[in-house]
C-alpha cells in the first residue's frame, strides 16, 4: 500500500504548527520555509531554509551564518551537495536510496536531520573530524582536496 503524498502547502502548515516562530511561504507550488535552531545549549544559532516542490526532494540550506566557518586546514564544508561552500546546501539523505519519500513529514525528518547536521558540524569545526556518519568519512584531510 502506497502512502499519500504530502503537498508543499500541507508541509508548510505542519512546519508552522510545529515551529510557530518560523516564516516562509508557498508560491506557485514551491514552499520556502525558514527556522532558527541551536543544536545544543552551547551552540550558535543557525538560520535554516528548506525548499520543497512536489515531485522533488526537499533541499535544506544554512543561510546564516554565511559563510560557515571551516575546520582548521579544510577548504570545503562536509556533507554538503557539490561541496557547496557558497550555497551551504546540506546533504541529509541519499535521494536515490529512498531515504526520504513525499509521504514523510518535513518537520519530523528534514528539520531534525538538519539540526543533527548543525550539531556534528560544530564538532567538525573544533576537531576536524566528521562524527555524524553518512556516506563517506569526512575529516580535515579529505576536506582539503
Amino acid at each position: 500500500m502506497e502512502s499519500k503524498t504530502i503537498t508543499p502547502i500541507q508541509q508548510f502548515s505542519i512546519l508552522k504548527h510545529e515551529f510557530p516562530e518560523s516564516t516562509g511561504s508557498v508560491h506557485c507550488g514551491t514552499m520556502s520555509w525558514f527556522g532558527e535552531f541551536a543544536p545544543s545549549a552551547l551552540s550558535d544559532t543557525y538560520r535554516l531554509k528548506i525548499t520543497y516542490k512536489l515531485g522533488k526532494s526537499p533541499k535544506a540550506y544554512i543561510v546564516n551564518p554565511k559563510p560557515l566557518q571551516l575546520a582548521e586546514g579544510a577548504t570545503r564544508l562536509p556533507h554538503t551537495y557539490n561541496y557547496s561552500n557558497k550555497k551551504q546546501q546540506l546533504c541529509l539523505f541519499l535521494p536515490q536510496a529512498g531515504e526520504w519519500k513525499p509521504s514523510m513529514v518535513i518537520a519530523t525528518t528534514i528539520v531534525h536531520w538538519a539540526v543533527q547536521w548543525m550539531y556534528y558540524y560544530e564538532i567538525w569545526v573544533s576537531t576536524g573530524i566528521w562524527m555524524g556518519g553518512g556516506h563517506g568519512n569526512w575529516d580535515v584531510e579529505k576536506s582539503r582536496n
